[in-house]
This record gives structure tokens, C-alpha cells and sequence, in this order.
């Protein structure tokens, strides 16, 4: 019986000059058009050093096969969107509860729009993009943010959540928003959607208080 497939997603090499690290920019960014424009399939080590400037021998400098390049890709999104979802976090700080919540919500669903098309492909075309570890540790990280939040809201609204109900909001709201930015439904008004889904966030969170005193 075979065990689970392994890859080598790591780099062959490190680049450390800047003019190495522009290359191996070049081609993660070469790598991540070619995957939106012709999915996992089409990606080869020849296109992205073409798409990317770069000679077929700079690629395999540091990167051992198209399986690296895919999880660099993967790991660069998921810095991205974890930097926007932190600034997001700070923003909504500075809002009262409901707003701040309404905010909160919306911008994970904009910062999942906004990366929709590679995130189709990394998540429904790539086999072993979970293994990559910076995909493998968002979710963690996601937990991370919203004991952030959970902290100011217990801070300046006297609501306390166990960690496993903020689990369950957190895993709840994130899979929602992530299926309403890759899959919208057909004939429902997007912000609808996310007006309810604030709106049961907050009524949850209101139990939480009230059971709470009780």
C-alpha cells in the first residue's frame, strides 16, 4: 500500500544578492501568471523561464522542479493575504462593535475576490498544495488573528468567547466568505450575504456575552 505522494517544495537554493532575489521574484510572479492564465497543467519550467527572462539553468538554480515554484507562489499569496487581513484587523479596531464586525467580514471577502483566480487554481488544481507549510499553517494563523480581535472585543465590549467558539466563527465565517469570493451563487445579492452573515456573527457573540453573566 503507497503512502501519500512526496514533493519537494522547497528551494534548491536560497537566493541571498539582490539581484538573485529579483530573479527568483521574477519567476514566482511568472510562475502565479501562468497558473491564472492556463492552470496547473499548463505550467512548465520552460514557460516560466520564458514569462520570466530568465535562462532554463537560473530556474534550476533554485528551484528543483515546478513543484517548488507552485508552493513559492502559494507561500508569497498567503504572506500577502495574511498582511492585508492584519491591516484589515487594525482597521476594524478603531470601529464601534457592529461596524467594526461588518468591516471585518467584508474585507476577508474582498481580500479573497481580489486573489479568486489563483486561488481557484491552487486549491482545486494543485495536489499537494496542503502540504505546503505556509497553507498548512494559515488556519492557524487566521485562529492567531482572531484571538487578536477576541482580545479588544473582551477589552471594550465585555464579550468572552471560549477558544472553541472563536474556532468554530473563525472556520465558519473564513470557509464561507472563501466559497461566496471562488463560487458566488447565482441570483443572491453578494452584500445580502454578508449583511447576514455579520449579523449572525454578532447575534452569536451577544449569546456568548449574556450566557456569560448568567
Amino acid at each position: 500500500m503507497s503512502g501519500k505522494q512526496v514533493y519537494d517544495l522547497n528551494y534548491k537554493k536560497v537566493p541571498k544578492q539582490a539581484r538573485a532575489k529579483a530573479t527568483v521574484n521574477a519567476i514566482i510572479q511568472a510562475s502565479a501568471q501562468i497558473l491564472v492564465e492556463e492552470g496547473y497543467a499548463g505550467l512548465t519550467t520552460n514557460r516560466v523561464a520564458e514569462r520570466a527572462g530568465a535562462s532554463i539553468g537560473s530556474v534550476y538554480e533554485y528551484f528543483p522542479g515546478k513543484e517548488a515554484m507552485v508552493a513559492a507562489v502559494a507561500t508569497q499569496l498567503v504572506e500577502v493575504m495574511l498582511a492585508e487581513m492584519q491591516s484589515a484587523l487594525l482597521r476594524a479596531e478603531r470601529l464601534a462593535f457592529e461596524p467594526a464586525m461588518r468591516h471585518w467580514i467584508e474585507s476577508l471577502y474582498k481580500i479573497s475576490c481580489a486573489q479568486h483566480q489563483l486561488l481557484k487554481v491552487l486549491l482545486f488544481q494543485v495536489p499537494f498544495v496542503h502540504q505546503v507549510p505556509a497553507v498548512a499553517g494559515m488556519r492557524a494563523e487566521l485562529f492567531r488573528l482572531a484571538l487578536v480581535g477576541a482580545s479588544k472585543t473582551r477589552e471594550y465590549h465585555f464579550i468572552h468567547l471560549s477558544r472553541e467558539s472563536l474556532y468554530l466563527i473563525t472556520s465558519m465565517t473564513g470557509a464561507a466568505l472563501l466559497q461566496l469570493a471562488l463560487m458566488p451563487p447565482p441570483g443572491l445579492d453578494i452584500d445580502a450575504i454578508i449583511d447576514e452573515l455579520t449579523q449572525k456573527m454578532i447575534q452569536w457573540l451577544y449569546q456568548a456575552r449574556d450566557g456569560d453573566k448568567h
